[in-house]
């Protein structure tokens, strides 16, 4: 599993009316990932979303006090999705490969 330094990102935070949009995401350092939706994700109107090399995409939402994410493949209908709880979604954003795959995501479920 190769780790890489940077990743583009997108995201929103409505409280502090900042937003990175999906069409023109930012770097940021991989060691930014898990603080950054530590701060986002504590209103379920929030988001974030982080892209590999392939353009697939993990996005993260707060619902019903569990973090949800999901995987997007480019080009594809649907998304691969896993609720998680705060402290696993951290985990998983502090140890991110370079490419994504449904294994970052251990009983999600393929959704159409």
């Amino acid at each position: 599993m190769d780790k890489v330094g940077v990743f583009r990102v997108f995201y929103r935070d409505y409280a502090n009316e900042v937003a990175i949009s999906s069409a023109q995401p930012e770097q940021l350092a991989a060691d930014r990932l898990a603080p950054l939706a530590q701060h986002l994700l504590t209103s379920e109107d929030n988001f974030l979303g982080v892209v590999d090399a392939s353009d697939t995409i993990l996005q993260f939402y707060l619902d019903a006090g569990k973090i949800v994410v999901e995987l997007l493949y480019p080009d594809t209908a649907g998304c691969y999705r896993s609720h998680m709880v705060e402290d696993a979604a951290l985990a998983l954003l502090a140890r991110l490969p370079a490419a994504f795959d449904e294994g970052l995501l251990p009983g999600g479920q393929f959704i159409g």
